[in-house]
This record gives C-alpha cells, sequence and structure tokens, in this order.
C-alpha cells in the first residue's frame, strides 16, 4: 500500500459507509474493524504503509494483520492488488447487485462436492468444539483456512481438536498452527501425521540433549536448527547422537556446536550408524599395536660378548 502524509495537523474526517456497518461490521472481528477504518484513512490520505508499522500503530502483531487482511479479502471489503490493498467501493457494489443481472457461473461436480464436504466439516467442528453454538465469524475463518492453506477436511477438523487440547482454541493460536502445519508440507491426513510424528521425535531428542548436557534452559533456535540437520539431512537416530554426546565427557562446558562438530565429521566419513564408528576404534587400535610390534622388531638390539672391555671403556 503506497502513502504520503499530506500534514502534521489531522482535522479531517474519514468517512465511513454504512453498508460496512450494517452487512459487515458485525460478522467481523475487533481488529478486522480497526484494520478497516485505518485503511479508510491511509487510503484518503495517500499514505504509505507496511504491515510492520500497521501492526505497532494498531497494538498488534504483523501476523494478525495478515490473518485479518485474509477476513477482509474475504468479505470482500478490500482486494488485493500488485502493489497493495484497493479498498471496494461498497456502494457501487450494492448498486450493481440492484441493476446487473445476475448471471451465476455453472459450477462443476467437483467444486460443488468440495463445498459440501466442507461445510459437513465446519458443522461437526461446531458440534465437537463449540456446543453447536459456533459463530458465524468462525465459519467465515474456517472457509479462509481452507483456501489459504489447501487442508482436506479430515486436518481441518484434526486442527481445532489440536487447538483445542491444549486449551487454545482462540483464531490467534489457531492459525499459527495452520501456518506451522502448512509450512510442514500438512495437506492431507496422512501428512499431517507424519508431521507430528517428526515433531514429535524432535522434542524427545532436544529433551534427552537438554537432560544429557544438564541445560537448565530451552535450546536457542540456532542450536534446534543442528538438532534438525542432524535428525533430518544427516538422517541419524538417537543412537549415533547419543554416541558424539559420550564424547563430551572429557569437556568442562560443552556445547551444541562442540557435538555438531562431531556429527558433521562423520557424516563427512559417512558414517551412518554407531556400528561404524566403533570399527573406525577398532582398526585405529589395530593400526597402533601393528606399528608397535614393528618397532619393537625392527630394533637392533647391541651386542656386549666382552662386557668387561664396555666397563673398561665407560
Amino acid at each position: 500500500m503506497k502513502f504520503v502524509s499530506k500534514s502534521k495537523l489531522e482535522l479531517a474526517d474519514t468517512m465511513l459507509p454504512d453498508l460496512f456497518i450494517v452487512n459487515h461490521m458485525n460478522s467481523l472481528e475487533p481488529i478486522d474493524v480497526k484494520v478497516y477504518i485505518y485503511m479508510q484513512y491511509l487510503s484518503k490520505n495517500n499514505e504509505e504503509i507496511d504491515s510492520v508499522t500497521m501492526a505497532k500503530k494498531l497494538s498488534t502483531t504483523e501476523q494478525e494483520i495478515s490473518f485479518s487482511l485474509d477476513r477482509l479479502q474475504s468479505e470482500e471489503l478490500i482486494s488485493k492488488t500488485t502493489y497493495g490493498f484497493n479498498i471496494i467501493n461498497l456502494k457501487e457494489v450494492e448498486i450493481n447487485k440492484l441493476y446487473t443481472p445476475k448471471v451465476e457461473p455453472k459450477k462443476t461436480k467437483a467444486f460443488v462436492e468440495q463445498e459440501q464436504a466442507r461445510t459437513l466439516a465446519a458443522g461437526a467442528i461446531s458440534e465437537s468444539f463449540f456446543n453447536g453454538l459456533m459463530t458465524f465469524s468462525w465459519y467465515t475463518d474456517i472457509g479462509i483456512l481452507f483456501d489459504k492453506y489447501k487442508f482436506s477436511e479430515e486436518v481441518m477438523i484434526a486442527l481445532f481438536h489440536y487447538c483445542d487440547e491444549r486449551k487454545a482454541l482462540n483464531k490467534k493460536y489457531v492459525y499459527a498452527v495452520a501456518e506451522g502445519w502448512y509450512k510442514g508440507g500438512v495437506k492431507t491426513f496422512e501428512q499431517l501425521e507424519e508431521y507430528l510424528d517428526k515433531i514429535t521425535k524432535f522434542q524427545i531428542t532436544i529433551q534427552k540433549i537438554s537432560k544429557a548436557l544438564r541445560l537448565n534452559r530451552n535450546l536457542t533456535k540456532y542450536e534446534e536448527a543442528y538438532v534438525n540437520k542432524w535428525l533430518y539431512e544427516y538422517m541419524y537416530d538417537f543412537d549415533m547422537i547419543e554416541e558424539a554426546l559420550k564424547r563430551t565427557v572429557s569437556k568442562s562446558n560443552p556445547s551444541i556446536n562442540y557435538i555438531n562438530g562431531i556429527l558433521s565429521n562423520w557424516f563427512k566419513k559417512e558414517y551412518k550408524k554407531v556400528a561404524d564408528i566403533q570399527n573406525e576404534v577398532r582398526q585405529t587400535a589395530g593400526i597402533k599395536d601393528n606399528t608397535a610390534k614393528v618397532k619393537y622388531k625392527d630394533y637392533e638390539q647391541r651386542n656386549y660378548d666382552n662386557l668387561e672391555t664396555y666397563y673398561d671403556n665407560l
């Protein structure tokens, strides 16, 4: 959205369409109303702003601004453009409804079946988690989640079950979890199961590492990135990580970075399991043993046949 301030003294008024108050405001979240009014003000003054600044101005988060813009688009109050957003002229839309003949596009069978399945999923969510009293705004948000993340109906129901189990069935948390699942490549229920197994494995590994190193803190995001690399790039089981942890016994302050050096070295050597490391230890021990034998064998013993002469020379 592009804008430039005209004056430091704000004495003008920002007009708000009655159609917004009558037809839209009741179905929006409070943050959506704030964002919409603020956008009306910005567009009137031709000001420029980004989502980070807007979040600060409205005392919210950048993520909340993003979710709010999605809902406003879903309500057909704004439309996305190459450079930002346009505020839709509600009066013009209303006039077009009155005087333009309605021509409904023909819906394909697949589209109709998808709509029906999504409606049933939303109904199941309402019954299971809201005692059948889910608000209209939640139905709008579920529609946005379906369109934005392309979740299957089973994944959508699982999303609400996941948040409900954690006593966090609010829109901020639901959207945050949905974003995480989407970034994890989740669309189908099978992909969700695989993703959750991966997350569980990751968390258990972090707990074991923290316990082994006696860390009285959470791992930093950089340390977690190392663990993620060991598990999913190196494809190491915890047995390999534990073997590296054993090599920190002599260290006074062992670090994740030190363990990463050990594991990265093993990965370069193409070690895949603990047995590969043990073979190296045995081979190294064998070479040292053979070297010692060779040195002893090749030692030329001095011959002291005439000891009397030897002592005389001392």
